[in-house]
């Protein structure tokens, strides 16, 4: 079989002749008939079909467009104009919410999401009619049903957004709803390299904290160090130094003596604030959403066969985007206390991760699709030379990558916390670029702080030259 080259100019696409080869050998060459012509014509509507015909990704771009231009209502309205078929409704949903969540609509936000979480719940992703036109058409045959990471971010953006609503009892629902998926996660993915959520852990200790449950923060605090613990190396995170205290801090308070010493030697900290000190002090916690997740794009091959028959294996991949945030600090008036932002989460890593432990049976199904296309059009073929040629250009035009995926959510998220004494403070928002200069700024104005009491700014950070597009922010 000849290869033809690829759809996606400049993406290296694997040499997988070998396994391309699922004809039968050629046997003596015949000459030029009128249906070997017919082919032959074909071929440049073939051509142009399979470069043609656009993916999720390519549909999604001027949602993108608006949102990197700074304007989440035009890019609502966007995703409105297209909002994709039956199959889609899942990852509309889920765009849909974090938009409407941008534009400061934070109930709306988590309707959206509530949506897309009972649509999640509702759907089978092997259902037999699904699996079956996936071995005809591609994988955008089945419908999305979300990554793994993607369902337990859906329930921290809910979180997020009932502390901007001021309702924590409801923040707290979410956070047992992380700690439910999270489980039901790793007994499904045990030989996966993503099985838990330090970020999605962290934050529900935070909620705990928030409501005065302090036993309940230390369970989750103690998960978000052993899940960060266990993604150093693939996420390259560590356990954020104020977790680190906030450990140190509860083990003392709650008597967990054993956990105690081996923590304090572990982080190697010798002093730490006591639960009296910290529940003096007030508690900005700023949680930043940096970035656009990785883009999803196709990579395909086209290849001809000895009868002049094309065929086409299209695999997704992530485009990389330039990291223009690397970090941010928030400081306080009255006293100009500062903290500065750590990276708490790698949204873009986990979804490579993802990806790469999914393409071996991506592979898989792309090479079982392509003999079952080739026996249809065989089937075809032989009922009818134009008959054949109709199969042919179809399977060639609906053989696509499956790039759909929530696609706005951040790539990173960076979280800091200043504990400060209670009163009425103004606060601002520093972004750092890679040498850890000022790239933007927010002005957050005055807060008022409240001794013990949690205060959350969650905002959310999308380009240079955009900034924050949040409508609210504050929690």
């Amino acid at each position: 079989m000849e290869t033809m080259g690829t759809v996606s100019p400049g993406v290296p696409v694997p040499d997988h002749s070998a396994a391309w080869a699922v004809s039968s050998p050629p046997g003596p060459r015949r000459g030029i008939t009128a249906w070997r012509r017919l082919w032959g014509a074909a071929l440049v509507v073939v051509l142009s079909l399979a470069s043609g015909c656009a993916t999720y990704t390519d549909r999604f771009a001027p949602v993108e467009t608006a949102l990197l231009q700074g304007d989440p209502l035009r890019a609502i309205e966007a995703l409105e104009e297209d909002p994709g078929g039956e199959g889609d409704r899942v990852v509309y949903l889920l765009n849909r919410g974090a938009l409407l969540r941008m534009a400061g609509e934070y109930q709306a936000s988590n309707e959206a999401l509530e949506a897309a979480r009972r649509a999640i719940e509702g759907l089978d992703p092997l259902s037999v009619s699904e699996s079956i036109g996936s071995l005809v058409v591609g994988e955008t045959a089945f419908a999305y049903v979300g990554e793994p990471h993607e369902r337990v971010l859906l329930h921290l953006v809910k979180a997020f957004n009932y502390l901007d609503l001021d309702e924590p009892y409801a923040a707290r629902v979410e956070a047992l709803q992380v700690d439910l998926r999270l489980r039901a996660m790793a007994d499904r993915q045990r030989g996966s390299r993503y099985r838990g959520d330090p970020f999605a852990r962290y934050l529900t200790g935070l909620i705990f904290e928030r409501l005065g449950e302090p036993d309940q923060a230390l369970v989750a605090y103690r998960q978000a160090h052993l899940a960060y613990r266990e993604h150093a190396g693939e996420l390259g995170l560590t356990t954020p130094r104020q977790l680190q205290y906030d450990l140190l801090r509860l083990a003392e308070y709650l008597g967990v003596d054993d956990d105690l010493t081996r923590w304090r030697d572990e982080f190697g900290v010798d002093r730490w604030p006591s639960q009296q000190e910290h529940a003096e002090a007030a508690h900005l916690v700023v949680i930043v959403a940096a970035g656009l997740a990785p883009r999803k794009g196709e990579q395909s091959l086209l290849a001809q066969d000895y009868k002049g028959r094309i065929h086409r294996v299209s695999l997704p991949y992530y485009e990389p985007r330039r990291k223009a945030l690397h970090g941010a600090r928030v400081t306080t008036g009255g006293g100009g206390a500062r903290a500065d932002a750590e990276r708490v989460h790698d949204v873009d890593a986990v979804a490579r991760i993802l990806l790469e432990e999914q393409m071996g049976v991506l592979t898989a199904r792309a090479l079982g699709r392509l003999l079952v296309q080739k026996e249809l059009i065989d089937q075809a073929a032989d009922a009818h030379v134009v008959a054949g040629l109709m199969v042919n250009i179809f399977t060639v035009a609906v053989d696509r990558a499956d790039t759909r995926a929530w696609s706005t959510l951040p790539g990173q998220y960076y979280a800091a916390r200043l504990s400060v004494p209670p009163g009425r403070r103004a606060v601002k928002l520093e972004y750092l670029g890679a040498g850890g200069g000022v790239i933007d700024a927010r002005e957050l104005g005055e807060m008022e702080l409240e001794a013990g009491g949690y205060h959350f700014v969650l905002d959310r950070w999308v380009a240079p030259g955009v900034g924050s597009v949040n409508r609210g922010g504050e929690g």
